[in-house]
């Protein structure tokens, strides 16, 4: 008998024998484990639902009192800033004087703070004295002392908030310890993202739950719930304020869980008990279903691994055909110990190698490029700044005071939009706003002797492009048109609109023009300067060979230079 069935084992064709080998060794196991896991599964969910609601509550509760420690830990900063509190306190002889000092002081901390906290919508000291309104940052207390927050301060230098939930605010208020020598009290208001303060509460895993955050008096501040069931939603009267942080039950209809957090409030979550009783059961119809699947997957998976075993020779052929027509994105391998597993093996390994080396070569040439970009962006000329800072000189010995502070005003709006905090791309608007402050800059250098004329269509104000772009354009044609212009006004002329999947902008000047010769070469290697040059590398760099600037002049007529970019928002 038993040598009967080893010759009909032996018969049977090694495709069917190593299908039947791999369908026993995969189901039986998995069998056993199902089984094991619905009983085991079955008994935990319960105490772990509640469990996760309570941990729910208490996490929740530690996010929100670490983000309210952020706010309060910058207002304490804030408020016993001696430089701040020297800047508002301060007599000062003059407007400008008081501007000065907000400018290179007050505002580099203030708004410092505000750029590193995104979360924080207003932030502004009401200074006990009168004083003039600066942005958004400082304003006279007179503005706010009719409100209900300010009459609601206490009378020490400690931290309160306002949390209104009719309209979504929170706002934490304190007066300034350090200028309690003012006429009035000044007061630190600091208003942050009711949303965002409130966000830990809004992504429990799982389904309906209700959330109600209760300050000490009572009030509500937030609520919040995921209830499919309108008659499964509570208020805050059906569960009731001032109990005992713990887990309890409403009518066997509801869990709910009450923490308190650090500053006093009351973090209420509660979960209908029906919704733990199918999460229970739908966990566990979830067991069953995923060991049948795993079986079926168990079993099509034993005759598809039978498939690739018999297969690994045509797959070898057909992955060395794809390479031949150039596809070196394939990946094989095989954990075969015989000479086709050896085979496939070493062919894979030759991919991978060829395919190392070309990214060595890919990464260089990036890395090449990247140093020539740096490198062009370094030969910026300076001399702008220069001509400025001179002319700020002689205004001050020569003109009067409001003249400085509109050239200093321009100059700075210039370079802040040139800079832009170190990154390489901005909206058509950064752009246009910065090249007006340039060209009005340009135009005090020359006595308004030439006029500027804007035609840009809003379509096109948020798309994305490379930063200081048109800057050296416009100076090219100031310097090398308009100023050799012999006779009659200077026009500079500055379009954009939208044509197609692009948008195109274009700088235009009356000058004297140029050949056809010397349009050509202000774009090579061969030109004199580093400007125009300079903006066609950075468009290529940017957008691809296929890009940059076309120019077209005519001799005694004046020069035209236009740039296409593709659409992209930012």
């Amino acid at each position: 008998m038993i040598e009967f069935l080893k010759k009909r084992i032996k018969n049977v064709k090694m495709r069917q024998k190593m299908t039947s080998a791999f369908v026993a060794i995969s189901v039986v196991p998995l069998l056993v484990m199902g089984f094991f896991a619905y009983f085991q599964t079955r008994s935990m969910l319960l105490s772990q639902e509640k469990s996760n609601i309570h941990d729910f509550a208490v996490q929740s509760a530690l996010s929100m009192d670490g983000q309210i420690k952020i706010y309060n830990n910058l207002s304490d900063y804030i408020a016993y800033n001696q430089s701040v509190s020297n800047v508002i306190s301060y007599e000062y002889k003059s407007e400008y004087e008081q501007y000065e000092q907000l400018v290179n002081v007050f505002d580099p901390m203030i708004l410092g703070l505000k750029y590193f906290n995104d979360d924080i919508n207003k932030l502004t000291i009401y200074a006990g004295r009168d004083i003039v309104k600066h942005d958004t940052t400082l304003a006279p207390v007179s503005e706010v002392e009719e409100t209900d927050w300010y009459k609601r301060l206490p009378e020490s230098t400690g931290i309160r908030w306002f949390v209104d939930k009719r309209v979504g605010s929170a706002v934490s208020v304190r007066t300034m310890p350090l200028l309690e020598n003012l006429p009035k009290k000044s007061v630190l208001y600091i208003s942050v993202n009711y949303d965002k303060l409130f966000e830990p509460f809004c992504h429990m895993s799982g389904e309906e739950y209700g959330v109600f955050v209760v300050d000490a008096e009572g009030n509500e501040l937030f609520s919040y719930e995921n209830i499919e069931n309108e008659k499964d939603v509570l208020t805050l009267s059906d569960i009731g304020v001032g109990s005992e942080a713990g887990t309890k039950s409403i009518d066997s209809k509801y869990t709910v869980v009450r923490e308190k957090s650090e500053f006093g409030w009351d973090i209420i979550v509660y979960r209908p008990n029906r919704v733990i009783r199918s999460s229970i059961s739908s966990i566990i119809l979830l067991v069953v279903a995923v060991t049948a699947v795993c079986i079926i997957v168990s079993v099509i998976l034993s005759f598809v691994m039978v498939e690739v075993m018999v297969e690994d020779i045509q797959n070898l052929a057909k992955n060395m055909e794809e390479v031949e027509k150039g596809n070196m994105a394939i990946t094989i391998t095989s954990d075969a110990k015989d000479e086709i597993g050896e085979l496939i093996r070493g062919f894979g390994n030759m991919i991978t190698r060829i395919n190392h080396l070309i990214n060595e070569v890919y990464a260089g040439e990036v890395a090449r490029k990247e140093a020539e970009m740096k490198a062009l962006q370094a030969q910026i000329n300076p001399h702008f700044l220069y001509n400025s800072l001179s002319l700020i000189n002689w205004k001050a010995i020569d003109a009067d005071q409001e003249d400085i502070s509109r050239i200093t005003l321009l100059l700075s709006r210039f370079y802040r939009t040139a800079l832009n905090k170190g990154k390489n791309v901005i909206s058509v608007r950064e752009e246009i706003s910065n090249v007006q402050s340039y060209i009005d800059l340009q135009r005090m250098m020359h006595d308004d002797s030439f006029k500027v004329e804007y035609d840009f269509s809003e379509e096109i104000m948020e798309y994305a492009m490379p930063n200081l772009i048109l800057q050296p354009l416009i100076e090219n044609a100031i310097d090398h048109g308009i100023d050799l212009k012999e006779g009659g006004e200077g026009v500079l002329t500055l379009k954009g609109y939208q044509e197609g999947e692009e948008f195109v902008l274009s700088v235009s000047d009356n000058g004297i023009g140029m050949t056809a010769e010397q349009a050509e070469s202000i774009l090579t290697e061969n030109s004199k300067g580093y400007g125009v040059k300079n903006v066609q590398d950075r468009i290529r760099h940017f957008y691809g060979n296929e890009h940059g600037l076309k120019v077209e002049s005519v001799v005694g007529k004046g020069t035209t230079i236009t740039m296409r970019f593709p659409i992209k928002r930012m």
